[in-house]
């Protein structure tokens, strides 16, 4: 650690900014919060070009949207009596009691707070057969909300750690701070709306 500095990682990532860029599409779909965040992070340390990242990720996003309702689409007419099928339809059934009557919102408010629950709700999206004009609606305003709002805490992340220290070791140690207490905090709204939907379905 003694031999890098910030204006390593910025050199590498420089150099390798083609490659981070594919890997921030791919890290959308398959993730997401954390990738963005990074995103924002090395945007701020001039390591990646702003508007390029956020290009990725409104693609990344997009392209993980089309897959969801895609396979959710392949699962309704092959497999929807499925015990994993049913699964997932009693996982968001908490979560999203009226989802049916209510997709836009229910699809909207997936990607903020629920930790691990996107992935779901898009496939759900597509095995309920939600029109397409309200889930694209839905998720164009979601992606565009999430990732302004995901990539500006990780610009703010990098902003506040580099404030603090310029020494490597104690601008990553704050960053990983930042991300627990991120994904705590995300955790514990996934909770608290989790416990609320729950007590609106027991009434």
């Amino acid at each position: 650690m003694e031999h890098i500095s910030i204006g390593a990682i910025r050199h590498f990532t420089e150099i390798h900014a083609i490659t981070i860029y594919l890997i921030i599409y791919l890290g959308i779909i398959a993730e997401g919060d954390l990738v963005v965040i990074l995103a924002g992070i090395l945007s701020y340390l001039g390591s990646l070009n702003l508007l390029v990242a956020f290009l990725a990720i409104i693609l990344g996003g997009a392209s993980k949207s089309f897959l969801g309702y895609t396979i959710g689409s392949y699962l309704n007419k092959r497999h929807s009596q499925n015990n994993f099928i049913q699964k997932i339809e009693r996982r968001l059934s908490y979560f999203f009691p009226y989802f049916e009557k209510r997709p836009f919102w229910s699809i909207f408010i997936s990607r903020f707070f629920l930790f691990g629950i996107g992935w779901f709700t898009l496939i759900f999206a597509g095995l309920k057969k939600i029109p397409l004009r309200t889930y694209i609606k839905a998720e164009v305003l979601s992606i565009i909300v999430w990732s302004t709002s995901i990539l500006a805490v990780g610009y703010f992340f990098g902003y506040t750690a580099l404030s603090i220290s310029r020494d490597v070791r104690n601008f990553m140690g704050l960053i990983f701070a930042f991300l627990i207490l991120f994904f705590l905090l995300e955790k514990m709204l996934a909770f608290i709306v989790e416990l609320f939907a729950i007590q609106k379905i027991d009434k």
